[in-house]
């Protein structure tokens, strides 16, 4: 029997099996502190799993890509991609994936751990924070929302520079906030830190939320001297300081070489693009990569970004702006205005891709956890129904993506983590014993994991054995044919390029000379095919694979019946000399 049709068994029979869950809940009695322990454990189990899942094109491919690069060559201040000049995110993540090639070879574990390890510290902040305004128990919820938040597991496996982000926004935050309050010279040196890294992964606009949180809660306070203290300026040096590496990076491998080209265009500075160009060129839609804004795109991305915490999340920042609207006590400010005035600015940018919110889910976490721990008894009974809504589409969810996607049975590993998981949250949800919130959050955070598993485990690395660009490395690879004669024509590929730890050399059908196809191994498309015929380069086939951008999912591709409509056919061609 199929996995999906054994769910669907299940989601029949439901009625009985309900029914024995009370029954086994009266005879059963299950430690919290059990529970607690298990589901962050889970948590560590779903991020390891993602740790061996294929490096996805084309991003996550080219942060791993670059950081190789960096690696092998050992200039550490240029950044090259492909070998060649490199000039859009900065150094900071290329470094720390490059430093762990080092360690662990250049392999998808070594380029994927720095990340996992980056959100679970960013989780420990998350808690440090919670436990210091509210309570303890508040900083462990806040920090368990974290970390199973749908797009912060989503992207520990598919990574690319916001794990890192969503660190060092909460380290920031919480140091300043701590120097703030104390004083102590440490927190604002280790906030510099923090803020200089910020920038070093991804720009000057990723300081935006720890500077709105801070300088809002100052202005809403009327806090007039410290806005007006010397401490901004010490703190700005430091974080300059810190960036020294990266702008003299920059001004090194750009600003002494004006006759470069890059985007087209010569004489262009590396410092400049990095603090201004980049950022603004994104939210102005003026860069050279260009988006379509949609003012309410993060407010419906919010409800599957963050799952299972969405509704939960939008009952937070209600209820935290009823009580600053009505000038009510809070114990902070800081991760409300960070957070929406972060979220403000994405909103009214041109250029929104989903991944950006996810450096200020530890502000959203933080909120949800108190909104939680402080709801009504009305206001629980509430989010439990739209939680259990939830809950059900998102079984129906995978009840459906296992039936239609599925072709082959779930690993032993898979059964067991889903059966557990189910009957652990099915026990939770019937328990008469148990508080509320205890079953507001041990239930989703269950059911999520479990179906995150399965994802992890079985649907990405089917999915990507449709990504052509690492296919073609791994048969490469098992073949032991000859890394110095591949080239790709009409193709990127950098994923190609981060397995077999060797540039492959990109063509392109309007610019190749018929001399750089020429006794090679030709990773190509049908186009490429007819160059080399026509260029009369004689070619024999070595592989064909079945090619699909699995970051661009449709329907009919997850229909394991019509999927072959979506597929496109690549090739491996090995070329001889050009006939004369």
């Amino acid at each position: 029997m199929q996995p999906a049709v054994a769910l669907i068994f299940v989601l029949l029979h439901s009625t009985t099996i309900f029914k024995t869950i009370r029954i086994i809940m009266k005879k059963i009695s299950i430690s919290e502190s059990l529970v607690w322990k298990l589901v962050f454990f889970l948590s560590l189990v779903v991020y390891a799993a993602g740790l061996f899942v294929e490096v996805l094109e084309p991003d996550a491919a080219v942060y791993a890509e670059v950081s190789r690069e960096v690696f092998v060559s050992g200039k550490w201040l240029d950044i090259f991609l492909m070998g060649a000049d490199w000039l859009d995110k900065p150094h900071f993540q290329f470094w720390v994936t490059a430093w762990f090639y080092g360690l662990f070879g250049v392999n998808i574990v070594a380029f994927k751990l720095p990340a996992v390890i980056s959100v679970i510290v960013a989780a420990w902040y998350t808690y440090l924070y919670g436990k210091r305004y509210y309570s303890e128990k508040h900083g462990v919820v806040a920090a368990l929302i974290l970390l199973t938040a749908q797009h912060t597991i989503t992207s520990n496996m598919d990574v690319r520079a916001e794990p890192y982000m969503t660190l060092f926004t909460i380290m920031a935050l919480y140091h300043i906030a701590v120097y703030l309050s104390t004083k102590k010279m440490a927190h604002l040196v280790y906030c510099g830190a923090a803020l200089a890294a910020l920038m070093m992964t991804k720009g000057l606009f990723t300081i935006i939320p720890v500077a709105a949180g801070v300088g809002c809660t100052l202005l809403y306070r009327r806090k007039w001297k410290e806005i007006l203290h010397w401490q901004w300026l010490l703190l700005a040096a430091l974080a300059v300081v810190f960036m020294i590496p990266t702008l003299y990076g920059y001004y090194q491998q750009f600003d002494l070489h004006p006759e470069k080209w890059v985007f087209g265009r010569q004489q262009v500075s590396g410092i400049r693009f990095f603090l201004i160009d980049s950022q603004w060129g994104r939210f102005a839609n003026s860069g050279p990569i260009k988006g379509s804004g949609d003012p309410f795109f993060f407010v419906h991305t919010l409800l599957w970004a963050f799952l299972p915490w969405a509704w939960l999340a939008y009952y937070a920042l209600i209820q935290r702006t009823k009580a600053l609207v009505q000038s009510k006590h809070v114990p902070e400010t800081y991760t409300y205005f960070g957070f929406l005035v972060m979220f403000l600015i994405f909103s009214a940018s041109k250029f929104q891709l989903a991944h950006y919110l996810n450096p200020v889910f530890p502000l959203l976490a933080i909120m949800a956890a108190e909104a939680l721990m402080n709801a009504s008894q009305k206001a629980l009974r509430v989010l439990t129904v739209m939680q259990s809504a939830t809950i059900v589409l998102l079984l129906i969810a995978l009840g459906m993506l296992m039936f239609f996607f599925q072709s082959s049975f779930l690993h032993i590993d898979t059964l067991l983590v889903l059966l557990a998981g189910m009957l652990l949250a099915g026990l939770l949800f019937f328990a008469k014993n148990k508080p509320a919130f205890a079953r507001m959050i041990f239930v989703p955070v269950l059911v999520t994991l479990s179906i995150n598993y399965y994802l992890n485990r079985e649907f990405y690395p089917t999915l990507t054995a449709y990504q052509s660009e690492s296919a073609v490395a791994d048969y490469y690879l098992q073949q032991q044919l000859p890394k110095d004669r591949i080239v790709s024509l009409d193709v990127t590929s950098f994923s190609t390029s981060f397995k077999l730890n060797t540039v492959v050399p990109p063509l392109w059908t309007d610019k190749v000379q018929p001399e750089e196809l020429q006794d090679k191994y030709v990773y190509t498309t049908q186009r490429g095919l007819e160059l080399i015929d026509s260029l009369q380069i004689p070619r024999k086939p070595v592989h064909q694979f079945a090619d699909f951008h699995v970051t661009m999912l449709t329907g009919t591709f997850l229909n394991k019946a019509t999927r072959e409509q979506e597929l496109t056919p690549m090739f491996l061609v090995q070329t001889g000399k050009r006939v004369q």
